[in-house]
């Protein structure tokens, strides 16, 4: 499934399925350029299709202000993001999951971010039992997850997308 200008990322079986615009993708890129050579990230947020098997990102935030940044770690602060999340709830979008940089690496997720996703899923509280991890890598490069409750980590991929040295 591909709407107008989205970048479709699915799983190998087609039960997971993630859209999102080229713009967004930018405005991570962006971020993580203006960061550089520190990590950052922030929030995906958006809604599900109706058959619940395609999440359609709306909206990536940067780092809260509370966010910790190193060189090799991220640690995403809360600082601002339940008024965005509370706007964005009266519109029918949710917080999806994570997103962030790995400047000086490869955009495969670490333990700690798998152990972080893990942890989200099985939050009752955060109502998220299948969260979305995107990564940007050094060298532009998305890998995009879901982390299913009670199954392993189910990698997206895309041939809509290879990224762009134009952008920052």
């Amino acid at each position: 499934m591909k709407l107008p200008d989205k970048i479709s990322f699915r799983s190998a079986d087609g039960k997971f399925n993630l859209l999102i615009s080229e713009c967004l993708l930018n405005d991570m890129h962006t971020f993580c350029a203006v960061a550089r050579p520190l990590e950052t990230g922030g929030i995906l947020i958006g809604y599900y299709n109706c058959r619940h098997d395609t999440a359609i990102i709306t909206m990536v935030t940067g780092p809260p202000e509370d966010s910790v940044r190193k060189r090799t770690r991220f640690s995403r602060g809360v600082r601002g993001l339940q008024s965005v999340l509370d706007a964005r709830w009266n519109q029918r979008e949710y917080y999806l999951g994570e997103w962030h940089c790995h400047p000086a690496g490869s955009a495969q997720p670490s333990l700690a971010d798998m152990r972080q996703m893990r942890g989200i899923a099985n939050d009752v509280a955060l109502q998220c039992p299948e969260p979305i991890l995107i990564i940007v890598g050094s060298d532009r490069r998305i890998n995009v997850q879901v982390f299913p409750q009670t199954e392993l980590p189910v990698s997206l991929a895309t041939t809509d997308y290879a990224p762009s040295r134009r952008i920052p």
